[in-house]
């Protein structure tokens, strides 16, 4: 066998094997239009039957095959998907996990696997990639113009997860890969590995495939970062009165070390069975788990504008440059504390699996019958598991922010020394906080395609499709605040206090600090007869979504001139049901903990809530394609689309955060939203100028209307459980006229319960709203190229813009968030033993978040750019040994408030380098 020979055999192999994994079914939308390969590498032959296949498809669709996913440097699907032109993702721990297409964000994508989708562990509908490993995924298609057979939901695109079953390859097939990675950052190497085995029998009328893989890794993330930026602020202290007025100031500054373990598990496993020439029935299914440990050890400043002692301030946007914060000239806010806080909040704990069944039936020679029945569910079990602790120093320290990366010094800290471990004090505790995530999807469709005996009329597709879908969200929490407010000695031995040094870190910054076991101080608590009691929290719903569609498709051919013509013509009628429960319990008084620097929320008995609502669509669709000579074509595309508002947005739920002094804060949904809606117009022209070579460019306008945006409003809350005469709070929460305690004057004490009931607190509320219209428009240039000696080329950009654009000092509150412009270039080589490539990908500034979830501030993340690299060599016709680098430049993401000057955070994930081996049997 030869060495090309044998090559292309192994690729078949790994296409057909590692694909098996996610297995759900067969995708109708898929098997009906005739994709379109981007092939970042690869043989000339490959590349010419690419090149050959997307001249001839019916709409725009970019797709990425099995053996380019499994060389490229990549962790998963997701990191694939940015090569293609339109695509960037964002990325959590390095790793890429969710997806924007053509400017607009995950949201507004729709996922499928093998024309199915997949039921999500988070509490919206975007879909997390970084659940299923490379390896056993054998392809992506990115449709990015409508058409009435597919799926609706994705106004950015539909992106459909390609998977492969025994049938594709018969006879025994078996692959594996194993691989060691090693991180930066943690100086950790973890293992990964995956097994394909796949067989038919029978004449190859049964077939059985099976897949396993698994993947650790060993984390270091380190970041820098706030909540978010404070506006309007009055900036004082008890000595000098006011510094400055209508001033910026951030929340707090943390500095982050959280060292993860990341494991995930999928298996898969598809059997097929052909009891005639006619019929082939499918029977597949997945399993997926994704685990992380995660332990976060972080310095703490908290910043409060009424103990500012000096401060230097950006005369333009009245953003605080420089400025300390100092005992003893507070206005009742407490003293600065250094904090060491120790959590785990960023731990998951996340499961999906899915069951299908599919049967294709060739009912006569021009009928073809696709039915398909599946189901699948997720969830992220962390309700009432993770912990949050903080012990603290009373301690001035500055925050300057006049360099490239903010730094605070505390006073005490730096080259490594450290005040007195005795100077220790216990603060705040709690357990929970973060929701668990339900979901499970049941899916029904029936399609049929229709080819008449006709040369102009060429093919009709017509069918029905039901969703049942029911996600839900509950909150395990509790707290405890005896020790709050810095003035109970920490127990250094039973604690476990000790220096903590973070290896890596953001040079200039303090690296030495104390950490201690937050477990034990959990166990402490207890002990001293205070136990943190995690409780239901009455914030909880469930959301039911069925959702029944229709739709006619047809396809004719002509010529125009001398030049053939393609027009695909339909339309799809999607109805939507909703239910929405929940259960609420209102905000029934605000009491003070300690030294009016922490206050408890109080709640009324729960409430049932129950709404519902209904709406229909009609989404017609158009796509032409003209082919004005052999090598060049020119396509046009018309359609409507519709991205529904996401289920946790949907919730009338309130959740009602962790009071601080004249900062009462929460966050809900809006049972009463409306879909997005966009009419759609793409136009593009493509030469393949070679067999193996092409250019193209594409033009896109996107008019959106009802856009959701998150904003912060004020609401009012009547306190209906107060109770008197014992009760105290600060002036900024009792109600004029109050009586003032003798014995402590800064305080308030209100005589009589009947006086504190019907009393009102005003929250900042942040709730997803229907904003206006928008327009999006962009075009893309790629390009693609084979030279004779090996070397090759593929380079894209994407550029877009909208009318709807926050700039810094506007008070408008609508935009898209993850619009911006991408590039990439691919330089690779090949001969019959070596491959070598190196990728850079580029995406420009953006707007993260229209509002932080803090105080309705914008977030904007810079302009990032990431170098990967990857090599192999073919030892023999069944192993090939493999290098990978991952962000090798060790780049780091920085993001902003709403001026430059206001970093938000700082996220160093290091880069990862890998070495491996793939094999076949």
């Amino acid at each position: 066998m030869t060495q090309s020979t044998a090559r292309n055999f192994k690729q078949k192999v790994m296409v057909t094997a590692v694909s098996s994994a996610l297995a759900l079914g067969a995708g109708t939308a898929a098997a009906q239009d005739v994709l379109e390969e981007v092939v970042v590498v690869g043989i000339k032959g490959s590349l010419s039957r690419a090149m050959d296949i997307k001249r001839d498809s019916a709409s725009v669709v970019d797709s990425i095959s099995a053996e380019d996913i499994g060389k490229f440097p990549d962790l998963n699907i997701a990191e694939s998907l940015q090569r293609v032109p339109g695509v960037s993702i964002d990325r959590v721990a390095g790793e890429g996990r969710q997806v924007t297409v053509r400017g607009f964000g995950p949201q507004f994508n729709t996922v499928l696997v093998n024309g199915r989708q997949i039921a999500t562990y988070s509490g919206g509908r975007e879909f997390n990639f970084d659940i299923f490993a490379t390896e056993l995924v054998s392809g992506a298609d990115v449709f990015k113009s409508g058409r009435a057979n597919r799926q609706e939901g994705g106004i950015g695109a539909t992106i459909n997860l390609k998977t492969a079953r025994p049938f594709d390859n018969p006879g025994l097939q078996t692959a594996f890969s194993l691989k060691g990675m090693y991180e930066t950052l943690s100086e950790e190497t973890a293992p990964a590995a995956s097994v394909i085995v796949s067989n038919t029998f029978a004449d190859d009328t049964v077939g059985v495939m099976l897949a396993y893989s698994r993947q650790e890794r060993r984390v270091q993330n380190n970041v820098i970062a706030t909540a978010g930026w404070r506006p309007g602020q009055t900036i004082s202290n008890i000595r000098d009165g006011v510094i400055a007025s209508n001033a910026f100031i951030p929340r707090n500054w943390d500095q982050i070390v959280d060292l993860q373990d990341r494991t995930r598990d999928n298996l898969a496993v598809s059997l097929q069975f052909a009891p005639s020439e006619d019929l082939t029935i499918t029977l597949d299914g997945f399993a997926s788990q994704f685990e992380i440990d995660s332990e976060v050890t972080d310095l703490a400043s908290w910043f409060e504008p009424d103990r500012v002692g000096s401060a230097t301030i950006d005369p333009e946007t009245g953003t605080l440059l420089n400025f300390t914060q100092e005992i003893g000239l507070h206005q009742g806010s407490g003293n600065p504390a250094t904090d060491f806080v120790s959590t785990t909040r960023n731990a998951e704990d996340t499961t999906t699996y899915g069951f299908g069944i599919n049967a294709r039936w060739d009912i006569n020679d021009q009928l073809t019958a696709n039915f398909d029945v599946s189901t699948s569910e997720a969830e992220n079990d962390r309700a009432g598991r993770d912990r949050f602790n903080v012990v603290g120093i009373i301690n001035n320290y500055t925050f300057d922010g006049t360099g490239g990366t903010p730094t605070v010094a505390h006073d005490g800290f730096g080259g490594g020394a450290l005040p007195d471990i005795n100077l220790t004090r216990l603060h705040y505790n709690e357990e929970g906080n973060r929701p668990s995530d339900e979901d499970e999807i049941t899916e029904f469709k029936v399609d049929f395609q229709f080819t008449p005996d006709s040369q102009t009329f060429t093919e009709a597709n017509f069918g029905i499709y039901r969703q049942e879908r029911e996600k839900s969200q509950f909150q395990v929490f509790g707290n405890q605040c005896q020790f709050c407010g810095y003035g109970t000695p920490a127990p250094v031995d039973t604690l476990g206090i000790r220096p903590f040094t973070a290896n890596n870190f953001f040079s200039g910054l303090i690296d030495t600090f104390y950490t201690y076991d937050g477990d034990a101080y959990v166990q402490f608590l207890a002990d001293q007869g205070f136990p943190i009691v995690p409780t239901l929290q009455n914030n909880r719903y469930t959301i039911n979504e069925d959702i029944t569609s229709v739709y006619l498709d047809f396809v004719f051919e002509a010529e125009f001139g001398d030049m053939p013509v393609t027009v695909n013509v339909g339309a799809r009628y999607a109805e939507t049901d909703i239910d929405v429960g929940a259960i609420q319990s209102g905000i029934s008084d605000v009491v003070a903990l300690t030294d009016l620097t922490l206050f408890a929320n109080r709640f009324g008995p729960a409430d049932n809530i129950s709404l519902g609502s209904d709406y229909s669509d009609i989404l017609p669709s158009l796509n032409v394609k003209l082919d004005l000579t052999d090598d060049m074509v020119l396509r046009f595309a018309a359609y409507d689309s519709l991205t529904r508002p996401t289920m946790s947005q949907l919730s009338p739920a309130t959740t009602f955060n962790e009071p601080r002094r004249q900062n009462l804060t929460a966050q809900g949904g809006n049972p009463a939203l409306t879909p997005f809606s966009a009419q759609n117009f793409d136009i593009s022209f493509e030469w393949y100028y070679s067999d193996d070579s092409m250019a193209s460019i594409a033009f896109f306008q996107k008019e959106v209307e009802d856009f959701i945006v998150t904003l912060v409003g004020e609401e009012t809350f009547t306190l209906t459980d107060r109770v008197g005469p014992d009760f105290r709070c600060s002036d900024a929460l009792c109600e004029p006229g109050a009586l003032i305690d003798p014995t402590d004057p800064t305080r308030d004490i209100v005589a009589t319960t009947e006086e504190l009931n019907g009393a009102t607190e005003v929250y900042q509320v942040s709730r997803p709203q229907n904003g206006d219209e928008a327009e999006v428009t962009g075009f893309e240039v790629a390009l693609t190229h084979v030279f004779d000696n090996g070397f090759g080329i593929q380079a894209n950009a994407t550029f877009v813009d909208s009318d709807a654009q926050v700039d810094a000092d506007s008070t408008q509150r609508f935009a898209l968030e993850g619009l911006g412009d991408s590039q990439n270039v691919v330089l690779f080589y090949e001969t019959n033993r070596w491959q070598a490539r190196v990728a850079w990908n580029n995406r420009d500034d953006f707007l993260q978040l229209l509002d932080n979830g803090f105080n309705g501030e914008p977030v904007n993340t810079d302009a990032y750019a990431q170098v990967d690299i990857s090599g192999s060599y073919n030892f023999n016709d069944n192993l090939t040994f493999f290098f990978e680098g991952i962000n090798i430049t060790e780049e780091e993401r920085r993001q902003t408030g709403r001026f430059p000057n206001q970093v938000f955070s700082i996220v160093d994930n290091g880069a990862r380098y890998a070495i491996g081996v793939r094999g076949k049997f």
